[in-house]
């Protein structure tokens, strides 16, 4: 029991440090943390045999650039090696399929002024990060960026925008409704 203990307080401190370093960037970015959100009946990934009955995700990151989908892991190198552990790329795709499926459906059903461009339908981009607060794998993997926190800000600045902030807004309520904390999102201050 104190294991599992420990492990809820250094997964808990790993996303203050995020949510720390996120709050550097300006009021041009939307934050919702610890998005929760269940599905029924549940998202069907064929191509993985899964059915998604709900996600969890530390944090959300609004931006004219899309969504960033962050997950956190504050984990010592003895942790990253244990295979017992699930994989937080696993779980970072498996969040931003029923983010995708999520988004696609009430995008098609809403009518948002921004879905349509004159040459047809505007993708909404999700960019799937994980942050390592402790020690970070030598490893890249296929969809998913993985960084520490020192790379974080950089990474997220580097991609240019096509949304405005009421469009961003217009993503962030949506969100909000289908989470299961209720909390509002913040614009992050400088």
């Amino acid at each position: 029991m104190i294991e599992n203990l420990n492990k809820t307080i250094y997964g808990a401190l790993g996303e203050q440090k995020v949510e720390k370093t996120l709050r550097i960037l300006s009021d041009d970015f939307i934050l919702i943390n610890d998005f929760c959100c269940s599905f029924s009946p549940p998202i069907r990934n064929k191509a993985n045999n899964d059915s998604i009955h709900s996600i969890q995700i530390d944090h959300l990151l609004i931006s004219t650039a899309g969504i960033f989908l962050i997950e956190t892991k504050n984990w010592s190198d003895k942790s990253i090696n244990n295979l017992d552990l699930r994989s937080p790329v696993e779980q970072i795709l498996r969040s931003n399929f029923a983010l995708y499926k999520l988004l696609s459906e009430k995008k098609t059903k809403r009518n948002w002024n921004f879905a349509r461009q004159h040459w047809g339908d505007r993708k909404i981009p999700i960019k799937n990060i994980i942050v390592f607060t402790n020690n970070k794998p030598v490893e890249e993997f296929q969809f998913a960026k993985i960084l520490t926190l020192t790379e974080l800000i950089p990474y997220i600045k580097y991609f240019k925008g096509s949304f405005t902030s009421d469009e961003m807004e217009i993503i962030a309520e949506f969100l909000l409704k289908h989470s299961e904390q209720k909390k509002t999102f913040s614009k992050l201050k400088c």
